[in-house]
């Protein structure tokens, strides 16, 4: 089973490095390695933001997954469920990660919007952006059957 322990090494080792150079801010805009949301791709400062929050929360995934891999390499019986545990806490920790880097990067891109003017995020009256008169509350007429074909499609 050592196999496995340096197999866990390796993915720790991926993590650590991964997680050390998102918190650095030296993590390189790629399609293979990162957050994948839209508002992160929108500018190198919004990549480095997003990744700036997950990175620590990555990197202590993989140093998890690293004490799992060093015990997965003289595990024996119920020791197994160290290495286990240390997966399924790395698993929590890159989906943290993720979470809160895409949370920040939007946030990130709704403070954007705001500083250009009116965007997504204004809330402007009918006189427009800087107005004193609130905006008007209209309800929202959602077309169920357009909102039913796009998710068949997008099922398929």
């Amino acid at each position: 089973m050592v196999v496995l322990g340096i197999i866990i090494l390796i993915l720790a080792a991926v993590l650590i490095v991964v997680g050390a150079l998102a918190t650095a801010r030296k993590l390189p805009g790629n399609s293979v390695v990162g957050l994948r949301v839209e508002e992160v791709r929108k500018s190198r400062e919004a990549w480095d933001a997003a990744h700036a929050v997950a990175g620590p929360v990555w990197f202590l995934g993989g140093v998890a997954l690293a004490f799992g891999g060093i015990v997965a390499l003289t595990a024996t019986g119920w020791m197994w469920l160290i290495p286990v545990a240390t997966a399924i806490i790395a698993v929590i920790t890159l989906s943290v990660g993720a979470n809160l880097g895409a949370r920040s990067a939007f946030l990130w891109d709704q403070a954007n919007n705001a500083d250009e003017g009116c965007g997504d995020s204004c809330n402007c009256g009918t006189g427009g952006c800087g107005s004193d008169s609130p905006a008007e509350a209209t309800p929202a007429q959602i077309d169920l059957d357009a909102v039913r074909q796009a998710a068949n499609r997008a099922d398929q």
